[in-house]
C-alpha cells in the first residue's frame, strides 16, 4: 500500500471515529425506562420533548415543559434563587386568607417547613445562614465483585460515608466514554441545583460530590447504582442498553417552537 493510500484509509477512519463521538444509554430507573445523551460534555435525559439538559461546558441547566411548549435555563444558583422566590409568593399568596394577627405566626411554621429558617434560627437573623456543617468522611471500597451489565464487565464499588454503606455503584471502564462526558463535573453541577438559594437553612457538604466521590466517577461509565436507605437496598439505576454513535446537536436544544421562560411561569 503507498503513503498516499495509507493517509486517505487514515483520514477516513479519523472521520469515522468523529462522527461515533457520542453515546446513547438507556436505563431502568424506580420511575420507569428512560433514554439519556452524551456528547461533548452535553448531556439530555428525557423522552421526546421533555426532560432535562445539562451543558458542563457553560455550567447551565435546561428544564423542558412540553406541555406549554416552554423552557427555563440557566446556572444552579439562578434557578435556586427564582425557585426561592417563586416559594415566597406562593406562601404570601396562601397567607391571604389567615386572620392579619395570625399571619407572622403561620409565615414562620411555613418557612420552615420550606427550610428556610425563623428569626434566631438557620436562615433568619442571628441564624447560622452561610455557615457550611462539617464535610462528611467518605470511603470507597473495591469488592473485587465483578458482573456483566448491558455487555460492559462491570465492577462493584461500596459508598461508606460516617462508617455507614449508603451506595453499590458498579463502574466499567468503556473507552472513549470520559472523552464525551466529564461525570465529576455533572455530579457537581446536578447537586448544585439542590443546595438552595439565599435565606435556605445551610446543608451539610455533599458527600456525593466528595474527593473520593469524585475518584469513583473517574473509573468508567456507571452502569447500576443500589442505594441503602431507611427502606432496605434499592436499585436507582440499572443500564440496559449502550450505543455509540454521533449525535445531532440539536439534541441538546430546546425544541423549536419552545419559549424561554422564568421559572415561576416554567412551572404553571
Amino acid at each position: 500500500m503507498t503513503i498516499r493510500a495509507c493517509l486517505t484509509t487514515l483520514a477516513v477512519l479519523l472521520m469515522a471515529t468523529t462522527a461515533q463521538a457520542g453515546w446513547v444509554m438507556q436505563q431502568q430507573t424506580p420511575g420507569g425506562t428512560s433514554t439519556v445523551y452524551m456528547q461533548d460534555n452535553m448531556m439530555r435525559a428525557g423522552e421526546g420533548q421533555q426532560g432535562m439538559i445539562y451543558d458542563l461546558n457553560q455550567g447551565t441547566v435546561t428544564m423542558l415543559n412540553p406541555g406549554n411548549k416552554v423552557y427555563w435555563s440557566g446556572r444552579p444558583s439562578e434557578l435556586n434563587q427564582q425557585m426561592d422566590q417563586a416559594l415566597d409568593e406562593r406562601m404570601e399568596q396562601a397567607l391571604k386568607s389567615v386572620p392579619p394577627e395570625q399571619r407572622e405566626q403561620m409565615r414562620a411554621m411555613m418557612a420552615q417547613r420550606m427550610g428556610r429558617g425563623g428569626p434566631g434560627g438557620p436562615g433568619g437573623p442571628g441564624g447560622t445562614m452561610g455557615h457550611q456543617r462539617p464535610a462528611p468522611t467518605v470511603e470507597i471500597k473495591a469488592t473485587g465483585e465483578n458482573q456483566k451489565i448491558a455487555g460492559y464487565k462491570a465492577q462493584m464499588y461500596q459508598v461508606w460515608v460516617n462508617g455507614r454503606h449508603r451506595q453499590d455503584i458498579w463502574m466499567a471502564p468503556v473507552a472513549g466514554f470520559h472523552d464525551e462526558l466529564d461525570m465529576g463535573k455533572m455530579m457537581k453541577l446536578v447537586h448544585a441545583m439542590r443546595m438552595g438559594g439565599p435565606g435556605r437553612r445551610p446543608r451539610r457538604a455533599s458527600w456525593r460530590t466528595s474527593p473520593a466521590m469524585m475518584e469513583l466517577w473517574q473509573k468508567g461509565m456507571p452502569m447500576m447504582i443500589t442505594d441503602y436507605g431507611p427502606g432496605g437496598p434499592k436499585t436507582m439505576m440499572k443500564v440496559t442498553k449502550v450505543e455509540e454513535k454521533g449525535l445531532d446537536q440539536s439534541i441538546f436544544a430546546p425544541p423549536a417552537g419552545y419559549k424561554r421562560v422564568d421559572f415561576k411561569n416554567m412551572m404553571r
